[in-house]
């Protein structure tokens, strides 16, 4: 090879990267998207569309708006609608987490209470979930309720 090319190659690869021709420097450390985490992703949706009743009031047992390790807890509720254990034909046990049972109760639209999610018309579509906050949402209790 001349030193021509060379240097040709050379005087072009800084030019090629600032108007962005190259290809794209990847680590070998990506993996892809990260994990969505109750912190990061989880928690900004829980303060807006739960905070009302899950955080000072502790409605439900829980202030999964705001304490992570309340997310984790079991389920105790009687008004937990889907988050039953079906197989136990008296109904006694639910042993699912409030995340998990969080993310039942949004996808059915019976949370937020009152707020009619659930309906074509929603009683108050402010309060509603959109889409993508229920994607992250079910996309977190997927990945096992990561903090």
């Amino acid at each position: 090879m001349k030193k021509t090319h060379i240097w040709t190659g050379l005087l072009a690869l800084p030019t090629l990267l600032v108007i962005g021709c190259a290809p794209p420097a990847t680590s070998p450390t990506d993996s892809g998207p990260a994990a969505v985490t109750y912190t990061k992703d989880v928690q900004p949706i829980l303060m807006v569309k739960c905070m009302p009743c899950h955080t000072g009031q502790g409605l439900g047992g829980h202030n999964i708006g705001t304490t992570y390790s309340d997310a984790l807890k079991d389920v105790t509720s009687v008004d937990s609608m889907g988050c039953w254990n079906d197989t136990d034909p008296n109904m006694h046990t639910m042993p699912k987490k409030v995340g998990e049972c969080a993310s039942i109760l949004v996808m059915s639209g019976f949370m937020p209470y009152g707020a009619g999610c659930g309906n074509a018309t929603p009683l108050d579509p402010n309060a509603c979930l959109s889409t993508d906050q229920k994607a992250t949402i079910a996309a977190w209790v997927a990945d096992g309720l990561k903090q």
